[in-house]
């Protein structure tokens, strides 16, 4: 691990601190396999110009007005949220890619699906969905489940076998978005979607252009997410 690995894990002992604690024990597996240096890095850098700031008790803000609460850190005993690492070098990534600040979602609430990142356009319709988790062995589980759920089977309230490729096939499906950015420590991979009875992904090698997505350009206040679910799809 390398400098910017320790001043994350000093951010997140800072964190812990102004909740009156100590950070729980970070292990050589966590920093073998889930604090990577260029996540770290780009997350530091985020905080350092301003893309991030901090708020209390490990809390943080991104540039999206309508974020939910997310935390760096959990809570009895205070540890890190991994997942929250590559998630937060993911928003920076699109911010730093040219992606406009106001058509990139971070944590949505609930009511707009609980998406951890969206691309939108100005009517709120995700033209990319990312989907963030602490290691990249989760990602492989994501894209080989998440195209066995059929349209017409896919409810967030039906629990089955492989839940979380169930949430993620159920946002794929109700917002219909083009692309799906898988991300976790040190790993990334976008997918071309496509719908029928099941979903489709193929993997691309390099996020689409922001004059591609915007081709007229954005304006106006960060919208919401817009909702729509699926119609059932014929066999």
């Amino acid at each position: 691990m390398g400098t910017w690995g320790e001043a994350y894990l000093t951010r997140l002992r800072g964190c812990a601190a102004r909740m009156g604690s100590e950070l729980a024990e970070i292990t050589d597996r966590d920093r073998a396999v889930r604090l990577v240096e260029p996540d770290a890095r780009t997350v530091e850098e985020g905080f350092g110009d301003g893309t991030l700031s901090m708020l209390s008790a490990g809390r943080f803000r991104t540039l999206d007005p309508r974020q939910s609460t997310v935390t760096l850190v959990s809570s009895d005993p205070v540890r890190p949220r991994w997942e929250a690492l590559p998630h937060l070098a993911a928003y920076v990534e699109l911010i730093r890619a040219g992606f406009p600040d106001e058509a990139v979602r971070f944590a949505t609430p609930d009511s707009e699906l609980g998406l951890d990142l969206a691309a939108v356009n100005d009517e709120g319709q995700v033209l990319l969905l990312g989907a963030a988790r602490a290691e990249p062995l989760e990602l492989a589980k994501l894209e080989a489940l998440v195209p066995t759920f059929e349209g017409d089977r896919v409810q967030a309230g039906r629990l089955v076998p492989g839940r979380e490729a169930q949430l993620l096939a159920h946002q794929l499906w109700v917002t219909r978005a083009p692309y799906l950015w898988l991300v976790a420590a040190g790993a990334r991979r976008l997918f071309r979607v496509r719908y029928g009875r099941t979903i489709k992904l193929a993997q691309v090698r390099v996020l689409p252009m922001p004059e591609d997505l915007w081709p007229f350009g954005f304006g106006g206040p960060t919208p919401r997410i817009a909702l729509a679910e699926p119609e059932a799809v014929a066999g």
